[in-house]
């Protein structure tokens, strides 16, 4: 590693001039970049160890990854910073009134460790490591402007918020170039007038709503995160953006806020022709979606609607249905240890297939077989499975069908319930006559525990044993067995049982 200057422990380090091009590691200096100087630190980046300080009113230039460590002061003053590869905090960061420009090559992450920011600008050219990723939430307390690039608050799997407190602003945003993930700016004495708050949101009001945060959730492409999904009966998915709506005081009565909604192509979600456009509303997340206004040409990307309540909102277009049209939906037993599924379909678009769930809490659901679906069609189609492998001793099941449309988007059915009469435990083959070589099928009944399964001549010669796994259903191989008669008995935490069969 190479040092810029000698570091003294305790020294005032004072740059009034440009100094070259190298890497810098501050081992407990004080570093002053005075206003008309330059730092410019190589692509091994630049350290401010504990007990070091970095106080710039000058230009300072990072090719590599700035690191302010735990001890560590940063003071950005008055002056201009770049930075080419990540920016990480630790320690104690002032942002006085200085930008902070982010334009490296390869994606890059943003850790404030808590603290926040003037100005950040982005500028980032290279096409698929264009993004600069937050790693906790962010402060801007005077704008974020976006020249090149994408910045997303979410890194991993962990959404963070990038906030714009009143007065700060967002600028740049455009195609190509915006905010991903969680995005909230806030806006003082919303009483009257319109007021943009600059991501896609504003308000004009009909009554004093005092301090309003919005936080717009965009371009993730997850359910319920950042785009509402199963919206009402024939709508199944809105565009990729969530606002959620949060003023100190909600609407007076009778004086309903008008609310304009405003997105990029980059979220339309796969959907087009926005002419017939529509706002849904949601009181809390998870909670069901509420169609809100008339139909509206939005072709634009931008729709307006009257609500007297604000809470959580998104827009589909009520020309995009369903990729199914479900007519029925039922699941019905059929004898003492099957259950046949149901359904009939109106439309189907682009219709890749249905798979039937299973659950015993109607909470945990898992596969249980597939059905190719009609992939285009106006025609009825009609649907049926038999599930004939039920868990022994379920007295109550749950079903529903996942569709999943050639794209890979999945969407679910309602629920059905079946109710299934309770059986004493025992074991039972069918048919008790069979051909040679032909299986047997078994019937059991009792605790979904492991047992054995023995197959015995008439005179008790024992001529197979096979390891059962507690189902309620199987089959009982018997090739190779002679013509004859034969007792299978069955040993497991219900008991023992014994029946017949005879092969032909």
């Amino acid at each position: 590693m190479k040092h810029l200057f000698p570091l003294f422990f305790g020294a005032g380090l004072l740059l009034s001039g440009s100094a070259a091009a190298q890497d810098l590691t501050n081992a407990g200096a004080a570093i002053t970049v005075e206003a008309g100087a330059t730092l410019f630190v190589g692509a091994g980046g630049f350290i401010n160890q504990a007990g070091s300080s970095l106080t710039n009113t000058g230009t300072l230039r990072v090719d590599g990854a700035l690191t302010n460590q735990a001890g560590g002061t940063l003071n950005l003053s008055t002056g201009t910073v770049e930075v080419r590869g990540d920016f990480t905090n630790a320690g104690t960061l002032s942002p006085g009134t200085s930008p902070v420009s982010f334009t490296g090559t390869a994606d890059q992450l943003l850790t404030s460790g808590g603290a926040s920011l003037y100005q950040v600008l982005l500028n980032k050219t290279t096409a698929g490591a264009n993004t600069l990723h937050l790693a906790g939430d962010l402060t801007l307390t005077s704008n974020l402007t976006l020249t090149n690039g994408l910045l997303n608050t979410k890194n991993g799997s962990t959404i963070s918020t990038l906030r714009l407190p009143h007065g700060a602003t967002l600028a740049g945003e455009a195609t190509g170039r915006y905010v991903l993930g969680s995005l909230e700016i806030t806006r003082n004495a919303v009483n009257s007038g319109l007021v943009d708050f600059g991501h896609g949101a504003s308000l004009s009001p009909g009554s004093a709503l005092g301090t309003v945060a919005i936080t717009r959730t965009a371009g993730l492409l997850t359910d319920n995160v950042s785009r509402g999904v199963n919206l009402a009966s024939n709508i199944y998915k809105g565009i990729d953006r969530i606002w959620t709506v949060v003023p100190t005081t909600q609407p007076a009565a009778n004086a309903p806020v008008q609310l304009t909604l405003s997105w990029l192509a980059d979220d339309d979600n796969g959907m087009s022709g926005f002419t017939q456009a529509r706002i849904y509303g949601q009181t809390a997340n998870g909670q069901p979606w509420a169609l809100h206004g008339p139909e509206t040409d939005a072709s634009g990307r931008s729709i307006t609607a009257s609500f007297g309540t604000l809470n959580r909102f998104t827009v589909s277009n009520a020309a995009s249905p369903l990729p199914v049209t479900l007519l029925d939906f039922t699941a019905r037993a059929e004898g003492l240890a099957a259950v046949r599924l149901s359904w009939a379909t109106a439309t189907e678009l682009n219709n890749a297939g249905f798979t039937v769930e299973r659950s015993r809490d109607a909470r945990n659901f898992a596969a249980i077989g597939s059905v190719a679906g009609a992939g285009n069609s106006t025609a009825r189609h009609d649907y049926a499975l038999l599930d004939d492998r039920l868990p022994a001793g379920a007295t109550l099941l749950y079903y529903r069908l996942r569709q999943t449309d050639v794209s890979g988007e999945v969407s679910y059915s309602p629920v059905r319930s079946v109710g299934l009469a309770p059986l004493a435990a025992g074991f039972v083959v069918y048919p008790t006559r069979v051909a040679s070589g032909q299986a047997v099928r078994y019937l059991y009944t009792g605790p979904a525990e492991a047992g054995t399964l023995e197959i015995l001549s008439v005179v008790g010669q024992l001529m197979g044993t096979i390891a059962l796994d507690g189902r309620a259903q199987g089959e009982v191989p018997m090739a190779g067995l002679a013509t004859g008669a034969y007792f299978l008995r069955y040993a497991g935490p219900a008991g023992r049982f014994t029946t017949r069969c005879v092969v032909e």
